[in-house]
């Protein structure tokens, strides 16, 4: 490899590993995100309800 060619390889590693990190970190932050998320409805839609989820069985058509 020339001194160019290892400048490039060594650029588009650092943009690869760089990429992955964030991608990594973005993907953790919106799993937790998205639990606190469900969590919040869950005790929004208790808190309507009274405390107690509707216990009658679906009907079928």
């Amino acid at each position: 490899m020339t001194h160019g060619h290892s400048f490039w390889f060594w650029l588009v590693w650092a943009c690869v590993i760089w990429y992955s990190t964030i991608t990594i970190y973005v993907s953790v932050k919106g799993a937790f995100d998205i639990k606190q998320m469900l969590r919040d409805l869950k005790e929004r839609g208790e808190k309507q309800d009274g405390g107690e989820a509707d216990k009658t069985p679906p009907q079928s058509k």
